[in-house]
């Protein structure tokens, strides 16, 4: 197994994929506060499943709308701590 091509993906796609959920979640949560509101106070809604995240979660669900997935944001975080592990272990 080529360990440097691993390596070069599982970073590659951490950033791709933490960086999409980043603008998925500003894109979902800014539609969620409005104009008015502050995004600010959404900012644990990136990694986190419970409390208020999750119940303006399932209400979008509920009205067939596509919510924010916090699972996303920690496959990315994941692969790029992979990649970032197997990286310093070449060395």
């Amino acid at each position: 197994m080529d360990f440097k091509k691993l390596t070069s993906t599982l970073l590659g796609l951490g950033i791709i994929i933490t960086i999409g959920a980043l603008v998925w979640w500003e894109h979902f949560y800014s539609r969620v506060v409005g104009s008015n509101g502050d995004l600010t106070n959404y900012f644990p809604c990136i990694y986190s499943f419970g409390g208020g995240c999750g119940f303006i979660s399932g209400i979008a669900k509920f009205g067939g709308s596509m919510s924010y997935e916090p699972m996303v944001f920690w496959i990315g975080i994941v692969s790029l701590g992979l990649g970032i592990i197997l990286k310093s272990s070449l060395k």
